[in-house]
């Protein structure tokens, strides 16, 4: 291996590890609580949390105009001051805040929104936390002060956990403490990493420059598309399910996604980490063979992941779903595969970002949006939560395969397809076996199997980490 790749893999090796400390490990935490969640709240309270969030989801990267992206794509760029970068980040995020603001309370006034007003609070620090929160941590990320990043994140997670704890079990405030909670601990990380990451003396030494932020906005706002795209994927279904099925039903199938919860927490650590390098590393003729092998490495983990977990599915259901939520375990293999795709789609996604074809990226996703929309007002009024989870896994396949398709414009990858489609059919095989009988002993072979077929990336895959690993406590 030549010194520039194998500076590249360490690079990615450090980041991984140290996103896998903050973002892997509040995952884990939050998983734990869902039994906490099924306990206490009703099917229908739990509907309209995952509403609320799901909302905030989706007004993040309008009114901010995704500005987080291009945060992380120019404080990267040489020719770029991240100063000046952070600064318009900060200004942009504070003009869409007072437009929500102004929103919120004339739709309030005219009877439009009929939630009650403690539900509308929320959802306006929730929107300014997460904003800033996704600033913060892009430029942070971009700067090399992901240590800082882990840190904060963890911080996050305890606060958040403990908030969790005595507000919903020991003070009963039911929906109100969930939200309370979440609110708490972003808030918390937001201002620790304002100030341990010298981010506000960063803004102060920031200049508005008219063609920095033309350029971060052209290059920002056909990403606009592509987050309302994403977010159709995940959550439109939850307003159609909603209309057609009530907030109960969306309650139970909103908590069948914390299982592939699991495989996305490992998937979001990766990919924290990829989002640099493929920024910083990017060779449009892959010449050493990085961005190929990181693929086939990440590509089968993901596979390799999401059959051991849908295995397993029942036996995580029974620990984790009380009462009236235990039905949620039959949505679970879809929407694992669906996630296992969300995470190829988006490694794909990254080099589009990299090579700035931000337009490319968005109309993938709006195509993999609109199949999944038409498939869930189809679908949802026959087969249910059944439904939304197939028009889900439908709609991310899309997106994958399209961008893999077009991407050959944009990079060479010599990647073996034909083993990568086998173990994608394999796995969902798999799939409509769990659906239909939930028999971990018939989905065991479907496992073996794909462990033999990928069993020399699996020793790649171990060999590395554990040289990573000594390396690090050397």
């Amino acid at each position: 291996m030549n010194v520039d790749k194998s500076k590249k893999i360490n690079d990615l090796s450090k980041n991984t590890i140290l996103f896998t400390i903050s973002n892997f490990g509040s995952r884990i935490l939050f998983f734990f609580l869902v039994p906490l969640y099924t306990y206490v709240l009703s099917t229908s309270e739990y509907g309209t949390v995952d509403l609320i969030n799901t909302t905030v989801q989706l007004l993040i990267p309008i009114l901010t105009l995704n500005i987080q992206d291009a945060v992380l794509r120019f404080s990267l760029d040489d020719e770029c001051s991240p100063y000046d970068v952070i600064d318009v980040g900060g200004k942009v995020i504070a003009i869409s805040s007072g437009v929500l603001a102004l929103a919120l309370f004339v739709l309030w006034a005219l009877g439009i929104i009929t939630i009650t007003p403690n539900y509308i609070i929320f959802l306006f620090v929730l929107f300014i936390s997460g904003a800033i929160n996704n600033n913060l941590s892009m430029y942070l990320k971009a700067r090399d002060r992901v240590r800082l990043l882990a840190f904060w994140g963890i911080i996050n997670t305890a606060i958040t956990c403990v908030f969790n704890i005595v507000l919903l079990l020991v003070m009963k405030l039911g929906v109100n403490g969930y939200l309370i909670s979440f609110v708490s601990g972003t808030i918390v990380a937001d201002i620790g990493m304002i100030i341990t990451g010298g981010v506000f003396h960063d803004i102060k030494r920031g200049k508005w420059s008219t063609n920095i932020v033309r350029s971060m906005l052209i290059y920002s706002a056909p990403l606009i598309a592509n987050s309302i795209g994403w977010w159709i994927n995940n959550a439109s279904d939850r307003y159609i399910l909603t209309f057609f099925g009530g907030t109960a039903l969306n309650g139970i199938y909103a908590v069948s996604y914390k299982i592939p919860s699991i495989l996305s927490a490992v998937q979001s650590v990766f990919y924290n980490a990829w989002s640099v390098s493929a920024i910083t590393e990017f060779d449009k003729d892959d010449s050493d063979g990085f961005i190929w092998n990181v693929y086939t490495a990440y590509s089968s983990m993901s596979i390799l992941s999401c059959s051991c977990i849908m295995v397993l599915n029942i036996f995580i259901a029974k620990i984790l779903y009380s009462k009236d939520f235990f039905s949620a375990w039959h949505y679970v293999p879809f929407l694992l595969v669906g996630t296992a795709f969300n995470g190829l789609g988006l490694f794909n996604g990254c080099i589009y970002i990299a090579a700035k074809k931000t337009k490319d990226v968005s109309i993938t996703t709006i195509i993999g949006a609109t199949i999944n929309t038409a498939l869930n007002f189809i679908l949802i009024p026959f087969y249910g939560a059944y439904g939304a989870a197939f028009a889900t896994m439908v709609g991310y396949f899309f997106i994958w395969l399209i961008r893999l398709v077009r991407m050959r414009n944009i990079i060479v990858m010599k990647v073996n397809w034909k083993n990568n489609i086998m173990l994608m059919v394999i796995l969902f095989l798999q799939c409509v076996f769990a659906t239909a009988t939930g028999n971990f002993v018939l989905q065991i072979p479907f496992l073996f199997i794909l462990c033999i077929l990928e069993r020399r990336t699996i020793a790649k895959v171990y060999k590395a980490a554990k040289n990573m690993i000594s390396a690090r406590t050397r």
